[in-house]
């Protein structure tokens, strides 16, 4: 399977112009930095939660996690707040935090002597209108393609990302409607034929323009569309400060999104 949303890779090559020369890369030289993990979907467990843990070097085979943390989330409005405390894994629930849309919140994220704050608005997604089955697809007319279709709102500039599940992978991708502004868009998914009966997981999430920056960003550096969320690489930067001293910057990003979900069978 192939999905064609927006793909974006980068290609590294080493140029040695004499034969006689070593030139070794020191991928463990790392400054150890705090990763906090915060992209949140309203309603859904696996993504009600978040992650804290230190960055490791290059072939680091995992990361150190947070466990002495203090999690806070607050609406701005109504200055209700949310303690998340600590389960497994670095992670922190609140199976009771249920934000508003439309509303504005901000994580405060405590670790020894230094406060990390950032802030999100709830973003809710288009509704997915249809998906079209079309089975004579691809270049040589042998393969299925799925249009997932949503309808753009031509009032405002929009940002993306898209998941897709099939049994074999867990895709994310982003766009933008910089040239489909008030279009009936459609995301596409490419099966094989033994991918028949197969149930497919498509969910839709408007994200800000900032964080359609950071993910681009983000597939770029790992040269993936895998998951964007765990593992921010080199001193990408995201939304998250530090109050206490902001030269010991932090890694990772938070954002709150309701997402529009649904799942078609390949027939």
């Amino acid at each position: 399977m192939k999905k064609c949303f927006i793909s974006i890779s980068i290609v590294t090559s080493f140029l040695f112009t004499s034969c006689e020369e070593v030139i070794e890369l020191d991928l463990n030289q790392h400054e150890k930095r705090v990763v906090i993990d915060a992209n949140l979907f309203v309603g859904e467990n696996n993504y009600n939660k978040i992650r804290l843990y230190y960055s490791a070097p290059f072939y680091a085979d995992g990361y150190e996690e947070i466990s002495n943390a203090t999690v806070l989330i607050k609406n701005i409005s109504s200055s209700e707040t949310y303690s998340f405390t600590y389960d497994v894994n670095g992670y922190y629930v609140n199976n009771n935090f249920n934000p508003e849309i439309d509303a504005t919140y901000e994580l405060e994220v405590a670790i020894a002597d230094n406060v990390y704050t950032a802030t999100s608005k709830v973003w809710i997604a288009p509704e997915i209108e249809n998906v079209e089955q079309i089975n004579d697809a691809g270049f040589t007319g042998d393969s299925y393609e799925l249009r997932f279709y949503y309808q753009d709102p031509e009032e405002t500039e929009d940002y993306y990302l898209a998941q897709t599940i099939d049994t074999e992978e867990n895709d994310f991708s982003v766009s933008s409607d910089q040239f489909t502004n008030g279009n009936l868009i459609s995301d596409l998914y490419f099966a094989d034929e033994e991918q028949l009966g197969e149930t497919i997981f498509y969910a839709l999430a408007k994200i800000d323009k900032n964080y359609y920056n950071y993910l681009n960003k983000m597939f770029s550096n790992a040269a993936s569309a895998g998951n964007p969320f765990a593992t921010p690489t080199g001193t990408l930067k995201g939304n998250i400060v530090n109050t206490t001293n902001t030269e010991d910057f932090v890694l990772g990003y938070f954002h709150i999104a309701k997402r529009n979900s649904t799942t078609y069978t390949i027939e």
